[in-house]
């Protein structure tokens, strides 16, 4: 046996310990090879020093910049790649399906109409519009809940796809508004928007306290 074939079993003897219990054909190489014999005591003093060394935990500072480097790498991969923004976009997709599965169901101008009716309000008031709109934006949870985004999804990816469910159905809903008033039709969008936001949010956190309770016991 050869040197550098010692040298591959260095942890292994490190680990046993009592020469006695080396394979043979090691044991017999390290008896007669001086280089060997000093290079493992060495290793051997080093080693028994670690197993000594205090565990202490890091201090604040190096917690924090240790967190701070994962948040900004998950953030960079989140934002900055096609993978970190493909779920994004299956998400608001289905979420994108859904709505217009509803507003064919029940038009933007009838829900309108009834949340008018159930708030007792004149047809210039906003409110009615703003939770018309919140109500088309709401099946955007599904999507979110469906896909199961990450943790770090529940900032990031809750605005990456509320602002892909908007962008896309975006001229369809310029379509239909184009009978409201200028105002009425800022007011719906928002609700819109602020629907997609709130209802992401609540599907990305659905999904995470799914994923917690089937990872305990």
């Amino acid at each position: 046996m050869e040197c550098e074939e010692v040298r591959e079993w260095v942890l292994a003897l490190l680990a046993v310990g009592e020469q006695a219990q080396w394979p043979e054909p090691v044991r017999r190489h390290v008896e007669g090879c001086q280089g060997c014999q000093v290079e493992l005591g060495a290793l051997s003093r080093t080693w028994g020093l670690l197993g000594q060394w205090p565990e202490t935990p890091p201090g604040e500072e190096i917690r924090a910049r240790v967190v701070w480097r994962a948040r900004r790498r998950l953030l960079t991969e989140s934002v900055l790649t096609v993978s970190g923004w493909t779920p994004a976009v299956l998400a608001a997709v289905i979420g994108v399906g859904v709505s217009l599965g509803l507003s064919l169901l029940v038009p933007y101008s009838l829900l309108i109409s009834l949340c008018r009716q159930a708030l007792q309000v004149s047809d210039p008031h906003v409110m009615p519009y703003l939770l018309a709109g919140m109500a088309y934006g709401a099946p955007l949870a599904l999507g979110a809940w469906i896909l199961r985004r990450r943790a770090l999804g529940l900032v990031i990816g809750s605005l990456e796809t509320s602002a892909l469910f908007l962008v896309i159905l975006a001229p369809y809903v310029v379509v239909q508004c184009r009978e409201f008033p200028p105002a009425l039709q800022v007011a719906f969008i928002s609700g819109l928007a602020g629907g997609a936001v709130l209802s992401s949010l609540a599907g990305l956190w659905l999904a995470r306290l799914t994923l917690v309770d089937k990872t305990q016991p």
